[in-house]
């Protein structure tokens, strides 16, 4: 239980790695206020050990502040799977974090280390992931995941929504060609933006990928992972797969209309709620049959979260911030 999120910051001293137990859902609110109010929030978590990264598997968000070089990697927050949130929290943060480089951190937890010099691989779990046993295309589904479209030999498009969710079509190479049914779809309208996609065409040799989410570990091996093909890694740039595909694929509309201020009230709800009391009071629910509480045994950092909010004066530059961008969406 808990959302881990590891934190690093980087000033004139060198660099010192954080752990918080809660706060990868929170990135968002750790962040809109700019650097000043990020710092405070990471400095008031528990530090950790150089060596004492998490991994791939149980990091699920964090942030990198480098004073130094002004520059903030980030990911995580479960806001930030909407494709439309994330861009227009993007655009926030242009304008709370004036003058930064701010980035999306597509490898996780692997572009911290690199960052401060450290090789990925110290925080890489085992094994590469596998693409599940049924690739059969699901238009039919509500919500396709993952869009693979392949422009083949004979300049044919062929479509293939899957209705899975788990690793990036692009780990597989282009032995994924040889798994997927002949008899991809033709066209096909999807109800929403999928959370990424693979776009090949073999005439050319050439491959692209984006995706919403982090892909831990698939950037840095994607150029091995397709010998002698050329591949392009898009970020969240669906329009690139899109803008392949022609008429082939209908993408729904984006509509920015609204977004912002969901956004902004759902980081406000936020404010000023400590996760750590109420995840302990469910830890040690009674169970209604016995009357009892479980035996819980808790992670040794279950408590290690320091609520601290942006200040008044720093939540209401965010409001003006926001009251600047909306007259530009």
């Amino acid at each position: 239980m808990g959302q881990r999120a590891n934190f690093v910051l980087v000033d004139d001293t060198g660099w010192r790695l954080y752990y918080d137990h809660w706060a990868a859902g929170r990135i968002c609110s750790v962040l809109v206020a700019g650097p000043e109010a990020a710092t405070r929030f990471i400095t008031a978590q528990h530090q950790s050990a150089q060596d004492e990264w998490l991994d791939d598997i149980w990091a699920e968000g964090g942030a990198l502040v480098d004073h130094r070089t002004r520059r903030l990697l980030f990911y995580g927050d479960e806001l930030m799977l909407n494709l439309l949130a994330k861009r227009v929290f993007a655009r926030l943060l242009s304008r709370t974090w004036p003058g930064w480089d701010v980035r999306w951190a597509y490898d996780g937890l692997g572009d911290f280390a690199a960052h401060v010099g450290l090789d990925r691989a110290i925080v890489r779990a085992a094994g590469d992931p596998e693409m599940p046993d049924d690739l059969q295309p699901n238009p039919s589904k509500d919500w396709p995941p993952h869009l693979v479209t392949v422009r083949d030999e004979a300049g044919r498009l062929l479509v293939y929504p899957f209705d899975w969710a788990d690793d990036h079509s692009a780990w597989q190479g282009p032995g994924l060609l040889d798994r997927l049914p002949a008899d991809g779809l033709a066209q096909v309208t999807l109800p929403v933006i999928p959370d990424g996609g693979l776009h090949v065409d073999v005439r050319s040799r050439t491959a692209g990928a984006w995706s919403i989410e982090p892909v831990p570990g698939l950037l840095p091996k994607l150029t091995d992972l397709w010998p002698g093909w050329q591949v392009e890694f898009w970020a969240d740039r669906y329009e690139e797969q899109a803008r392949r595909c022609g008429e082939a694929v209908t993408f729904p509309p984006l509509d920015d209309s609204a977004a912002l201020d969901e956004l902004l009230a759902a980081i406000a709800k936020r404010l000023g709620k400590n996760p750590v009391p109420d995840m302990l009071a469910l830890a040690h629910r009674l169970d209604p049959a016995t009357g009892e509480a479980p035996v819980v045994e808790l992670h040794p950092l279950f408590t290690a979260h320091t609520q601290v909010d942006p200040t008044p004066t720093e939540w209401s530059a965010v409001l003006r911030a926001a009251a600047d961008l909306r007259n530009d969406l």
